[in-house]
């Protein structure tokens, strides 16, 4: 049974420092996975499955980095380097992603712009993901992660809500090029004012090496006697791996799908999911607060049935109102159960393997949602999409079986998340698993 821990109150700079750097890296990846693919589908090609490999392959690169990098900051004893540095090249690396764009080959722009996405995801995976995301779980306790985790979970929201309602503006008034430059200037520069303000956790100490080599301390966490020791933890990440997955079906042909098949301008479709994100927006505290006093349970059970209903009805809106409506279902029931799952995996996460423990959270979370969600979408969208043909280049254009399927499958999160319930009530995760928050 793992010492409960006490730390101190975050404070009013790491407060600061957790919104400057957790919102400029999340409207650095709302932008990746929304404009980053209506980019390739605009300017290379219409063809969905380029956007599903590159989905794909950053995924796999994200996962890979914050596994490497978090067990590699864990193993030195050190977060800020990671950030200041990384988010700084992050930034660098999204101003000249779409020079991608001059390369006439189709097949080679294809090549270009999967590798420039690689770096990028690289170096916000090693910022970001793995570096930042632990840090937030070290100055904190289970006194204040269900509040700190629906800030967290705010963050992205906020971005979207800022990416949504700017990005189009900016990109149908000044194009592709300076939307890009003013992104990446955005991560630079919070990098660098957030990782002067950051400070590490006096309690991050340098692990002596007593694991073999670091190889193997990465593959340990995957041993049967962790995998039983952690099951809880585990159960938790399938839940949130199903509920993933099921979004990253549409997510990624989200802009596309209403630019083409609901003819919307970019400037209105940035509007339309801006709205339902702000209603969803005012939510995220307070479920992290019912959290913090054990209701999340309940609310996790109840959230994916909301957005299941969400997107069954969203694959029928084609009205403005009726697209806020719904989507505003589908977001209340994510901001609600990332809430109640990332407050519940930071109270489970070994304090000595934290950054480690990232990069598990990341397979769960980004890689198996982002390689199978994302080609679910594209056989749909291949198969019963529109056909079309853009700048000479053919392809097709997203219908709503893309929605429908999403609710399907999102909705099976609802098994291990009656596990983890039923679990819960008769002990089986043993002391050490209930936890205030949990």
């Amino acid at each position: 049974m793992q010492k409960k821990e006490t730390v101190s109150k975050i404070g009013g700079k790491n407060w600061v420092t957790i919104i400057l750097l957790g919102l400029a890296g999340q409207i650095a990846w709302n932008v990746e996975n929304s404009w980053f693919n209506t980019f390739v589908y605009d300017t290379i090609t219409p063809d969905p499955k380029p956007i599903a490999w590159m989905v794909a392959i950053s995924a796999i690169t994200a996962t890979i980095t914050t596994l490497v990098m978090g067990t590699y900051s864990d193993r030195v004893g050190k977060r800020r380097p990671f950030i200041f540095f990384g988010y700084i090249l992050w930034g660098v690396s999204t101003i000249l992603f779409p020079t991608t764009a001059f390369i006439k080959t189709t097949s080679l722009a294809v090549v270009m712009v999967i590798i420039a996405d690689t770096v990028m995801t690289f170096l916000g995976s090693t910022a970001n993901d793995a570096a930042f995301n632990a840090w937030t779980t070290d100055i904190s306790d289970e006194s204040n992660r269900g509040k700190l985790s629906a800030v967290i979970t705010i963050l992205p929201l906020l971005a979207a809500l800022i990416g949504s309602a700017l990005s189009g503006v900016l990109i149908d008034q000044l194009g592709y090029f300076p939307f890009f430059f003013a992104l990446g200037a955005i991560v630079s520069i919070s990098g660098l004012v957030g990782g002067i303000m950051l400070k590490d956790s006096p309690g991050l100490k340098k692990q002596e090496q007593k694991e073999g080599n670091f190889l193997l301390h990465i593959l340990n966490v995957f041993k049967p006697q962790s995998l039983k020791k952690h099951k809880e933890m585990f159960l938790v990440f399938a839940a949130l791996c199903l509920f993933s997955i099921g979004f990253q079906v549409f997510l990624p042909y989200q802009m596309i799908y209403m630019n083409n098949y609901l003819g919307l301008s970019k400037t209105l479709t940035g509007a339309l999911v801006a709205i339902p994100i702000l209603i969803s927006m005012v939510l995220a505290v307070p479920a992290g607060k019912l959290a913090d006093k054990g209701h999340s349970q309940t609310l996790a059970l109840a959230a994916p049935i909301v957005s299941f209903l969400g997107f069954v009805l969203l694959s029928f809106a084609r009205e403005s109102y009726q697209l806020v409506l719904t989507g505003s279902l589908v977001f209340i029931g994510f901001v609600v159960l990332l809430s109640c799952l990332g407050a519940w995996i930071k109270n489970l996460m070994p304090r000595e393997s934290r950054g480690q423990f990232e990069g598990v959270r990341m397979i769960f979370n980004v890689a198996i949602p982002m390689v199978i969600g994302p080609a679910i979408g594209s056989f749909l969208i291949s198969r019963y999409g529109i056909p079309t043909v853009i700048n000479g280049e053919p392809g097709f254009i997203p219908t709503p079986i893309l929605l429908q399927v999403t609710a399907i499958v999102s909705a099976t999160c609802l098994v291990p998340l009656y596990l983890l319930y039923r679990g819960r009530k008769t002990g089986s995760f043993g002391k050490a698993g209930v936890q205030r928050g949990a």
